[in-house]
């Protein structure tokens, strides 16, 4: 697509309230960093959770890593949705990002941007983990969008 930016399918879009989901693994090391954006559509129902792992394999989750988050600051479609409020204080690792009240997160967006250097050493490999929490509804998709390491036209596959 672009030679400075990687663009990466990571969750088709979906209802995701049947319990857990993994998203598509992305291999870090070749990576110098990945936002990972998450468009959400509607949720009913609180407690779903968002937690990062590395680990040293496609679809390993060995170790949590903590992340920073910015939250749209309107519903899709809305005056303001284009706009996000401040870096979160990083989530804790073990528990993630945790949609306590669904309503502050329904029809938003959510930009999670983590550094190959927040990788736990030797497990390259970031999996982002989705647990419905009581959802009976839970519509969203992700993309990443990768700053690859080496740049071309047509970049190594990441997945």
């Amino acid at each position: 697509m672009f030679p400075n930016f990687q663009v990466i399918p990571i969750l088709e879009p979906a209802d995701w309230q049947a319990g857990a989901k993994d998203m598509v693994s992305i291999n870090m090391g070749k990576l110098h960093k990945v936002d990972i954006l998450i468009t959400l559509g509607a949720i009913t129902g609180n407690d779903t959770s968002i937690i990062a792992y590395g680990g040293a394999a496609a679809g390993e989750k060995t170790t949590a890593i903590a992340f920073k988050y910015r939250l749209s600051g309107a519903d899709q479609g809305a005056a303001g949705a284009d706009q996000f409020g401040d870096l979160s204080a990083a989530v804790v690792a073990a528990t993630g990002l945790v949609f306590t009240d669904a309503a502050d997160y329904s029809d938003r967006l959510i930009a999670i941007e983590i550094s190959s250097d927040d990788m736990p050493a030797g497990l390259p490999w970031l999996t982002i983990a989705i647990d419905d929490g009581s959802a009976s509804g839970l519509l969203l998709s992700a993309i990443g969008i990768g700053v690859p390491r080496y740049k071309a036209n047509d970049v190594y596959t990441v997945i």
